[in-house]
């Protein structure tokens, strides 16, 4: 979903942010605890590790609500305010499998957006490593729309990167089907080793030549 890289850890390599960080975090943010591991009998331990994979999952469940009805509301200015491809880059969209390469829009803005105005899925975004010091978002992808951070130099490997993930979602049944996928392989396999990432990334070095 995003290109983004922690400075200066990333140079050299193509910008990605680091691995999402386990579904288990999420109990911090709805105060989830529990008591010393000492004082407990298996069975307690047992309902407080049910109870903290309530909570994970509620949470979850709200955080890509909320973050889905908001990316489609960004694609939707995306799609008002982008520019369409090129014609070479058309022609790569359409290799890369984009069924309507004529809908895809570049859109350059100083910082990619993020829903910060909520503190909840700020506080989300920051657990996960979407946002937070050191991390900047260079690219993103949000339906047909790009996101492109200005001054990040959108080359054909780095383009041809996000057009796949313009093509996983053109795929999929919906964007909240895509990033519901995206954010359970991040949590089930990392970020390097998500099929989706890798997937792009595959892109990456077939078209760095």
């Amino acid at each position: 979903m995003q290109h983004i890289s922690t400075h200066p850890a990333f140079a050299g390599r193509p910008e990605r942010h680091s691995v999402l960080r386990q579904a288990i975090m999420v109990a911090a943010l709805v105060g989830c605890t529990l008591p010393p591991s000492a004082t407990l009998l298996a069975a307690e331990v047992q309902a407080g590790q049910k109870a903290v994979s309530a909570n994970q999952e509620e949470f979850l469940s709200k955080f890509m609500a909320y973050y889905v009805k908001w990316a489609e509301e960004i694609e939707a200015r995306g799609q008002a305010t982008g520019i369409p491809l090129d014609p070479d880059q058309a022609r790569l969209a359409a290799e890369i499998g984009i069924k309507h390469p004529e809908k895809v829009r570049l859109v350059f803005v100083d910082e990619i957006p993020f829903p910060t105005e909520n503190p909840e899925i700020k506080l989300a975004g920051e657990t996960f490593g979407f946002i937070g010091p050191g991390i900047v978002n260079n690219a993103q992808a949000f339906g047909y729309t790009i996101w492109v951070r200005k001054g990040f130099t959108l080359d054909q490997p780095r383009l041809a990167h996000e057009l796949v993930h313009v093509w996983q979602i053109e795929r999929s049944t919906s964007f909240a089907a895509y990033a519901g996928q995206y954010v359970s392989e991040l949590i089930q396999y990392g970020h390097d080793k998500s099929p989706l990432e890798l997937e792009a990334y595959e892109a990456n070095r077939r078209y760095a030549g």
